[in-house]
């Protein structure tokens, strides 16, 4: 369902006002600028086209501060996406749509937390963030936008076969699920608990291939066995895999291949599939040796 409010009459919606509008998060491809916007309580998603028809220049485009005052009003409305266009007379016209959004249908934990009630610590990219959750340090990922949910969907289900072939006389091979995260309803992402440990490295190698294969006796190859997706937990000396958005169901060729290709993950040194991570703006990636898995913003 698509509804034009550009000739609505001011009195007869409840418009939000610019000041309570703010970028979430947003991505400006070749031909279309993409934003994730709160409005007061409620998060919409924007477009805007970039090619061929432009409506306002990368500059503003890249610049919430700029682009929120030009844009038409946000209706105070449970409304779900914004398209923003420019008319054959150059006026700045909107479409409003109320199709429900896709979600998340992996929903097996029995938490469900609202990722607007999270308070941001630091954030590793646009998708994993350092949040505070019942007085303690998670980390939260989510599909930031549509085209993420294959991805977080998997991961989720990844999890949850984890939960369900865990022993109990064995330490856990991933961080602890702790809830599904949720926006207006819908299930767009999840948190995982904060891992105080350092990014495995060669000295490691017989921890880490014994969690891959007891990721792979459950049926799953994890897609992405390089070295900062194994921690060794500091306090035990545990190896906890994470990152399994690339994971897939067992193929032995694929399994045999991340077992061999193991140590050369380890050794690795270039810093690729390494997170930058963004405190007080102030970015940090990971370095050649093994690092802190997590960073507290006190310590800039």
């Amino acid at each position: 369902m698509m509804a034009s409010f550009a000739d609505a009459s001011p009195y007869s919606i409840d418009i939000i006002p610019k000041t309570e509008i703010e970028v979430l998060n947003q991505e400006i491809a070749e031909d279309e600028a993409m934003y994730r916007i709160r409005a007061r309580k409620r998060v919409h998603y924007l477009t805007i086209p970039v090619h061929p028809d432009p409506v306002f220049d990368e500059f503003t485009l890249c610049r919430p501060y700029l682009l929120i005052p030009k844009l038409p009003p946000f209706p105070n409305a449970d409304w779900t996406k914004i398209r923003v266009f420019q008319s054959p007379g150059g006026e700045i016209k909107s479409d409003i749509s109320y199709e429900p959004l896709s979600q998340i249908q992996s929903s097996w934990h029995p938490r469900h937390i609202d990722v607007l009630s999270l308070k941001r610590i630091s954030s590793h990219n646009a998708r994993v963030k350092e949040v505070e959750f019942e007085g303690r340090t998670v980390f939260s990922k989510m599909a930031i936008f549509e085209w993420w949910i294959p991805q977080v969907e998997r991961e989720t289900r990844v999890y949850e076969i984890i939960a369900e072939n865990q022993c109990p006389d064995k330490p856990p091979i991933a961080p602890a699920f702790l809830g599904h995260l949720t926006e207006q309803g819908r299930t767009i992402g999840f948190l995982i608990e904060n891992i105080q440990g350092d990014y495995a490295s060669l000295v490691n190698l017989p921890e880490c291939e014994a969690a891959l294969r007891r990721l792979h006796s459950m049926g799953l190859v994890h897609g992405d066995a390089n070295r900062y997706n194994f921690v060794v937990e500091r306090s035990t000396g545990h190896v906890k895999m994470i990152d399994f958005e690339h994971a897939e169901a067992y193929d032995e060729e694929k399994a045999r291949l991340e077992i061999e290709e193991l140590k050369a993950q380890l050794t690795e040194e270039t810093g690729r599939g390494a997170s930058v991570m963004v405190v007080n703006g102030v970015e940090k990636r990971s370095g050649a040796a093994p690092i802190p898995y997590t960073y507290h913003a006190d310590e800039n």
